[in-house]
């Protein structure tokens, strides 16, 4: 799946993920060739994004 993400060039995509009862967030940029981990926030903490645009979540706020 990232094979074609890189192909299409998206420079950014999030990866929510499932923990038991809660859900942790993973946010990935494109490096060059191969996606990078950039941000992670599980629950109770915030993930705040300034890029591709503004955003602030508590996954733990997910359902």
């Amino acid at each position: 799946m990232s094979f074609e993400r890189r192909i299409a060039r998206i420079p950014w995509y999030l990866l929510v993920e499932q923990d038991g009862d809660s859900h942790s967030l993973r946010l990935h940029r494109l490096g060059g060739e191969h996606y990078v981990e950039d941000r992670v926030a599980k629950a109770g903490e915030t993930l705040t994004i300034t890029e591709p645009f503004r955003w602030v979540i508590d996954p733990g706020t997910l359902r």
